[in-house]
């Protein structure tokens, strides 16, 4: 596309009736649109309260374009086809205007004063008369395009010049890369609609930081929307200078007697009248970052539109601001990939090879969307010839001189990033040294959501200047004032943090000198320690708050070598807050890392160290995390856990009763012993005998005898935690319950059947009350009552509750449950200790057949019940029976 391309103005003829495929038809043109070939107006984009007449034919005569969308309705309206159309044809017969007929329903047109156009679509052949309408709105919008990039060339450069307002003075051609605005201009445009109520014709600010675009898309509202305006001024606002000369300048142009006026005061006063006293004006004030210089230049009321670029982040009553945002990743591969020519300048993102859009997305990401930045290396891939690849090898090695090189003069915007920032930051030192170190230290963080409590916490690792301020939040505001007059950071006052762009942080880094950014890191790594809190469940929203800046600067520990216990606990505090979110792989490194710095600076035996280990120990066994045995870290733990704070301090029961569970883990069942014995000794002189901890722990201990078979040392230590537990937890808990049963299963294998009948009756009793009396734990529950009774050869008093327990089986699970055919095998076995052969060999029979079915031929349990049976039969004589049974038996 041509340097200095206006878009061509089409206006669209048409009847209310068709208004549907009016729409439909600017959908189509939607990329020609996009791509800045056209502009569209139709009359449903005047705005309430706008001279709805004046603006049809304002439009009408400036259009390059003229469609008329022909059907029997619009024969049979008056304005369009008697006025509309009318003055489309005589623009048509001057050479003014072309006129494309565009047949939307069937009507019969030969004979029409456009007869002799060539319509769309093709063959002249009604939209609606086609069968895929699609198909039909695509053709014409082909046919628009040809006659815009083939027949009409001479209205893409010059010919709209002549378009534009008489007093017109904008000093720049239009961006013929300009992209990813839209909604901004639409913002601005219904703020600053002619006839729209004052509160929202008040002047316009498009504020954001230097190279962001803000120029750019006041010189784009300019260009597309000049049509609304009778005279267009643009002005330097740097300085007074600047403004004054500016205003000299407008005078001329207006043809004011004061022009030549000796006293500047008197030709800019005559201007402010002007501006006053007149009409449908845009005035923009570019790079107006002094906003104070603003007032002496402006009358009390505007008869215009004001638009303003600043850098400051306030404009307070002086206008509404547009905060410009950077570009998407998207938007900015595109404007990279047009810019450098890699694709045709109104090719979409897709055309660009795969390869070549990933990387094009990723440089955008790096620049953070920065438009003049993109443009930078835009000009630099067009002029060298370079491709993506080389391109981006080479910023990563020279990136100080690509951010500092502009290449080839743009009047739009002459100067590089680094330049554009370079003086905003001398600006800053000259006003405020606390606000120069304040952005330091942001370049030296992560650049998103840089919380405020960084500044207070770590305020004594700042430095002099900076210290001061920080802790303090009037001084503290001053200096974020003056960075935001430049929009230098960015502040969010919901969430108490700073941001700052991410180019900005590199052309302020590559200010410094290595030892100056080395100060720097260090300072922002000892910053963020000081916030950053240690992990407990009542900090963990400040510790997420917090934990992007502790990635950040805990990158500077391995780069820089820090070697403070400062970087250690940093470490250790980051490593042990992404093992609570279970982002164990990012954890482990940073703890050994930590481990290496601590140990070194304070020495293996101090207290800080010991803390570590033990955090190493609990991340070791988390599940997920690498396999590493745990008791050693402990074990180092230990004796230097004792020596600072005493044998009985909690941090020392926690390691005790870690190493108990760790050798009681590992089947060193007396170490284990020994462990748990000194924390119940502890736990039992501080929290008392009685305590629920000390109930768990004796728990815990008759439970490391069980394993042993120590069921004599096992059962008084179940007793003790038995009413304890009853009486904090209840009855019906189910550590209690478990308790119960632990006890019950101790009086047995130790033959005190009546005790362990007790207990197995509490615990039918328990079950009944929880899940009812038909419930299948209940039948568990008279299964292992039943089996008690068997032991001591109470067999009466067992029958029964293998009879219940069959019954709530076979009703609740089925009567081919495997749970179903164990209760039968236990009859079986009561029947044949009975003497009751027949009735055994039934029950067997069938839990036999049962247990094949649901667990298998050769399932232990099966094979039991086949090896009961087939003793039975043969001990009933019934040998060919049980002789087919062992066949079956041994078949693979």
């Amino acid at each position: 596309m041509a340097e200095g391309f206006t878009p061509i103005e089409m206006f669209c003829c048409y009847a209310r009736e068709d208004e549907t495929w009016l729409r439909k038809l600017e959908t189509h043109l939607s990329l020609l649109k996009r791509q800045a070939l056209i502009s569209l107006w139709y009359d449903r984009l005047i705005l309430p309260g706008a001279n709805w007449a004046k603006a049809l034919d304002t439009h009408l005569e400036t259009a390059s374009v003229i469609l008329l969308l022909v059907s029997s309705d619009f024969f049979a309206s008056d304005y369009s086809y008697g006025i509309e159309m009318k003055r489309a044809l005589e623009r048509e017969a001057a050479g003014e205007a072309r006129v494309i007929p565009i047949l939307v329903r069937p009507v019969d047109w030969k004979g029409a004063p456009f007869a002799h156009l060539q319509a769309l679509p093709t063959d002249a052949k009604a939209i609606t008369s086609w069968q895929n309408k699609d198909t039909a709105l695509a053709d014409v919008a082909a046919g628009i395009r040809r006659v815009i990039v083939e027949d009409l060339p001479q209205l893409t450069a010059s010919a709209p010049r002549a378009a534009l307002p008489k007093i017109w003075n904008v000093p720049y051609p239009r961006n013929p890369f300009f992209l990813g605005r839209e909604s901004e201009l639409l913002r601005i445009r219904q703020n600053l609609q002619t006839g729209q109520a004052t509160a929202l014709s008040q002047p316009q600010a498009i504020s954001g930081l230097g190279g962001i675009g803000k120029t750019q898309l006041a010189l784009e509202y300019a260009y597309r929307y000049h049509q609304d305006y009778t005279a267009v001024l643009w002005a330097r606002a740097e300085s007074t200078d600047a403004l004054i000369s500016s205003y000299v300048t407008f005078a001329t142009l207006l043809q004011l007697p004061e022009h030549e006026a000796k006293e500047q005061e008197v030709t800019v006063q005559a201007v402010k009248t002007w501006l006053q006293t007149h009409r449908d004006w845009l005035l923009i004030l570019d790079n107006a970052d002094e906003l104070t210089l603003l007032p002496d230049f402006l009358p009390p009321s505007l008869g215009g539109h004001l638009l303003l670029t600043t850098r400051a982040a306030a404009t307070g009553r002086l206008a509404h601001r547009l905060e410009l945002d950077t570009l998407l990743p998207e938007q900015g591969a595109l404007f990279l990939l047009r810019r450098a020519a890699l694709i045709e300048p109104f090719a979409e993102l897709v055309q660009a090879s795969q390869g070549e859009q990933e990387l094009a997305i990723h440089i955008s990401q790096q620049f953070g969307g920065l438009l003049l930045a993109l443009d930078q290396a835009g000009a630099y891939l067009e002029e060298t010839g370079t491709d993506l690849i080389g391109y981006w090898q080479i910023y990563q090695q020279q990136r100080a001189n690509l951010l500092q090189e502009r290449r080839k003069l743009v009047a739009d915007h002459p100067d590089s990033v680094a330049t554009t920032w370079s003086l905003s930051f001398q600006s800053v030192e000259q006003k405020n040294a606390a606000a120069a170190e304040l952005l330091c230290l942001c370049a030296f963080l992560a650049p998103d959501a840089i919380p405020e409590e960084i500044l207070m916490e770590g305020a004594s690792s700042l430095g002099p200047v900076l210290a001061l301020v920080a802790t303090d939040a009037f001084q503290r505001n001053q200096a974020i004032e003056a960075l935001r007059a430049y929009s230098l950071i960015k502040r969010d006052p919901k969430g108490k943090t700073l941001s700052i762009h991410r180019l900005v942080q590199a052309v302020l880094q590559d200010r410094l000198s290595e030892e100056e950014r080395r100060i720097w890191r260090e300072r922002a790594m000892l910053a963020v320690n000081a916030a950053f809190p240690r992990p407990t469940s009542g900090n963990l929203l400040q510790c997420e708050r917090m934990l992007s800046q502790a990635l950040f600067t805990g990158q500077s520990i391995e780069q820089d070598q820090f070697r403070g216990k400062e970087a250690g606990h940093l470490l250790q505090k980051t490593a042990l807050y992404l093992t609570v979110g279970w982002r164990l792989e990012e954890a482990e490194p940073l703890y050994r890392r930590a481990l290496l710095i601590l140990e070194q600076q304070l020495g293996p035996e101090h207290l800080d160290v010991a803390q570590l280990l033990t955090d190493m120990a609990s991340f070791y066994s988390r599940p997920g995390s690498p396999f590493v045995k745990v008791g050693p870290f402990y074990q180092r733990a230990l004796p230097i856990l004792e020596q600072h704070l005493g044998p009985e301090h909690p941090d020392v029961d926690h390691v005790l009763l870690m190493l108990a569970i760790e050798y009681r883990f590992d089947h060193k069942y007396e170490e284990a012993e020994s462990f748990y014995q000194r924390v119940l000794h502890i736990w039992e002189q501080q929290k008392g005998p009685e305590h629920p901890v000390v109930a768990n722990l004796l728990n815990d201990l008759a439970e490391l005898y069980l394993l042993q078979g120590k069921y004599e040392e096992a059962e008084p230590l179940f007793q003790r935690a038995l009413p304890i537990l009853e009486q904090h937890l209840g009855l019906e808990h189910v550590r209690v319950i478990t308790l119960l049963s632990y006890l019950a299963f101790l009086s047995s294998r130790l033959g005190k059947y009546e005790k362990a009948e007790l207990f197995r009756q509490l615990l039918l009793h328990i079950e009944e009350q929880q899940n009812g009396p038909e419930h299948p734990d209940v039948a568990r529950s008279l299964n292992t009552l039943a089996a008690l009774y068997c032991e001591q050869g109470k067999y009466a008093e067992a029958e029964p509750l293998l009879q219940r327990a069959l019954s709530i089986l076979e009703q609740q699970k089925g009567p081919a449950d495997f749970e179903t055919a164990e209760t039968m095998h236990d009859l079986a076995q009561l029947r044949e200790v009975q003497g009751n052969c027949e009735e055994a060999r039934a029950w067997y029979a069938r839990a036999l057949a049962i247990r094949e079915q649901a667990l298998g031929a050769h399932h232990p349990n099966t094979t039991e019940t086949r090896t009961r049976l087939i003793a039975l039969l043969h001990a009933m004589g019934l040998h060919e029976q049980a002789a087919q049974l062992e066949a079956a038996q041994s078949e693979p």
